[in-house]
């Protein structure tokens, strides 16, 4: 049961989300690839052993044994042909590169050589039914990419006309009309599976582009826009995991539950609406992470900075605060919104609960100081 699950999560990290449709075409050209070969395998062993599945087979056709020997080569060609395609697009290649187009145009000519010469020659009953299946498999295995489809239809598609000519002496009515239907359940098959193969493609974009939005809901604060706290801590745990530096900053609102109190719930929302703004405005990068880590209290990571880049972080976070000019007479510590900030730094072989704790430590010694100020963790001997 354990390896089962192990097996699914397996399974799960290594499925890789498709960039395009052409990675789309490449997936289920990796799947259909296995049945259109097993189906060509399939039909060549069964003629090459037709002697053993049918006793003296060639004996009751009259036919020459060097040119039964010649049909046996070819469809050992098939197999080891079919064996090829597998190996260049399972293993060498995403998709039909131009060596793969290449076998399977080869593998086709060799069916309609043996099929020609089984309908003109041998005259055998189930050589128009073996073309036609050949032809539907390649439709259904192959409809998504139309350089393989055509390259394994044609030479068959044309064989049938040639040899119903050659055996009639000229151009069949019936079986051209045959023919025709045959072509128009071809043409008409794959835009019905090519139909079902865009719509699946487009149900995929809409569901990555779902699956993207809940996994902005799921990291993301919904009243700051900033990363929720579950987002920085895969943050700093991956950083962990990397042995990566980095400075954090552990901020708190001065008096926020005064605010809330003095001002209205909806007003302090707002409030801290306008500090997280204040905060992302105040990071060097994109790569730097805001969170709101509970409350009214945020943390800033900064990815490789030093004390020195985390300061100048912190006094820019001061300064755009006292710019957007947020009244709050219940402050103690000013007429308007102030913040408090402790910085802790890691080479990165601290625990992620180790740095918190410090730069929630140096916060406590601000604080302690007067507030409305950043104070750095000091390790202590």
């Amino acid at each position: 049961m354990k390896q089962n699950r192990h097996e699914r999560r397996k399974s799960a990290v290594d499925l890789k989300a498709w960039q395009s449709r052409k990675d789309m075409v490449s997936h289920a050209m990796s799947i259909s690839i296995n049945w259109f070969i097993f189906v060509n395998i399939s039909f060549a062993l069964m003629i090459y052993w037709r002697n053993v599945l049918f006793n003296d087979f060639d004996r009751s056709l009259h036919v020459t044994l060097g040119f039964t020997a010649i049909i046996d080569r070819t469809m050992v060609g098939i197999i080891i042909g079919s064996l090829l395609l597998m190996l260049l697009i399972r293993k060498l290649s995403a998709g039909f590169m131009p060596l793969s187009l290449a076998v399977l145009s080869l593998v086709s000519l060799m069916w309609s050589f043996s099929c020609y010469h089984f309908i003109v020659w041998w005259s055998l009953p189930f050589a128009w039914p073996l073309s036609v299946i050949l032809m539907l498999t390649a439709l259904s295995a192959l409809y998504y990419h139309p350089p393989s489809l055509l390259a394994f239809l044609i030479p068959l598609w044309i064989t049938a006309l040639i040899a119903s000519i050659q055996l009639n002496q000229g151009l069949n009515i019936r079986f051209f009309v045959i023919w025709l239907i045959l072509t128009a359940i071809l043409i008409y098959g794959r835009q019905i599976l090519l139909r079902w193969f865009n719509e699946a493609w487009l149900r995929y974009q809409q569901n990555q582009t779902l699956v993207a939005h809940l996994e902005v809901i799921a990291h993301q604060d919904p009243l700051t826009g900033t990363a929720n706290r579950r987002a920085m801590e895969n943050f700093l745990e991956k950083a962990s995991l990397h042995e990566q530096p980095y400075a954090l900053i552990m901020l708190d609102v001065d008096y926020f539950k005064r605010y809330n109190d003095y001002y209205g719930h909806q007003a302090g929302d707002r409030c801290l609406s306008t500090v997280a703004e204040m905060i992302k405005a105040s990071v060097r990068t994109p790569e730097d992470l805001v969170a709101r880590y509970g409350g009214e209290e945020f943390v800033v990571v900064l990815p490789a900075a030093a004390i020195d880049e985390a300061t100048q972080v912190a006094d820019r976070i001061r300064s755009n605060i006292a710019k957007s000019s947020l009244p709050h007479v219940a402050s103690e510590v000013s007429q308007r919104v102030t913040v408090t900030m402790g910085i802790a730094q890691t080479d990165g072989s601290q625990k992620p609960d180790d740095i918190i704790a410090r730069a929630d430590e140096a916060l406590y010694q601000a604080k302690q100081h007067g507030r409305n100020r950043w104070v750095i963790y000091q390790v202590r001997e």
